[in-house]
C-alpha cells in the first residue's frame, strides 16, 4: 500500500518542490507550500472528547495533519512513531504542537477507537483524532488533495486490502495557514532534526 498512496499523495508535490533540492529516496523530505494550499478548515468529532471542533479550536499552535487509519499497518503507524520522535526532540516547544490524526476508516474507527489508538504514540490534547461524516471526510480530503478509496464496513473480512490513501503529512501554522508537506514524516529514516527546525519558528508567528 505504501508505495502506490506515495505517489498519489507526492505527484503534485514534484511541481512545487525547490529546485535544486535532490529527493529522498522514498519521496522528498519537505515542501513549502506556503500560499499554495488554503487555510486549514474543518467541523468534525474531536476523539479525546466526543465533542464537535473546528479548526479555529487550534488556533495558536502548528498543527500536523495526517490522513489514515487505524487498522493500518505501515505508513500509518510510522508516521505517528515519527511525529511522536519530533515531539520529544522539541522538549517544551513539542507540547505546543498538534497532532491530528484524521480517519478515512469512520466506518470502524470511532472516535473511542482513535482515542486508544493514538495514546500507543501519546496524549491529548498534543496527539488526537478527527472523526467525521462521510461528507465532512470528502470535503476535508478535496481541500488538500487527499485521495483515498471507499470507505470499508466496520466489519469487512480484510478491511486493509480495501483501504488506500495518500500519505502526505501537512503541517499548519498557529494562525492555520498551510506551510509544509512534511514528507520526511512518512519515512523509515525521518529527518527529525530537519522537521523540527522548520516547525520551532512557527511558534512564534
Amino acid at each position: 500500500m505504501a508505495g502506490l498512496t506515495r505517489r498519489q499523495g507526492l505527484v503534485w508535490v514534484a511541481t512545487l518542490w525547490p529546485a535544486g533540492l535532490a529527493w529522498a529516496d522514498d519521496g522528498p523530505a519537505y515542501a513549502d507550500i506556503a500560499g499554495e494550499l488554503p487555510n486549514l478548515q474543518f467541523e468534525m468529532i474531536l476523539a479525546s472528547s466526543g465533542a464537535p471542533v473546528t479548526a479555529a479550536d487550534f488556533a495558536g499552535h502548528p498543527v500536523i495533519l495526517y490522513f489514515g487509519f487505524t487498522r493500518c499497518t505501515d505508513t500509518c503507524p510510522l508516521t505517528m512513531e515519527n511525529a511522536a520522535k519530533l515531539v520529544r526532540k522539541m522538549g517544551a516547544d513539542g507540547q505546543q504542537l498538534r497532532v491530528l490524526f484524521v480517519t478515512i476508516d469512520p466506518a470502524y474507527d470511532t472516535p473511542a477507537v482513535l482515542k486508544k489508538y493514538l495514546e500507543n504514540f501519546g496524549v491529548a490534547p498534543v496527539f488526537d483524532g478527527l472523526h467525521g461524516t462521510i461528507a465532512q471526510l470528502a470535503a476535508l480530503a478535496k481541500r488538500y488533495g487527499v485521495e483515498y478509496t471507499a470507505v470499508t464496513s466496520a466489519d469487512a473480512p480484510d478491511p486493509v486490502s480495501g483501504i488506500t490513501h495518500s500519505d502526505a503529512v501537512y503541517g499548519f501554522g498557529p494562525s492555520g495557514k498551510a506551510r509544509y508537506i512534511l514528507g520526511t514524516l512518512a519515512q523509515g529514516k525521518a529527518n527529525i532534526d530537519l522537521v523540527a527546525g522548520l516547525m520551532k519558528p512557527l511558534l512564534k508567528t
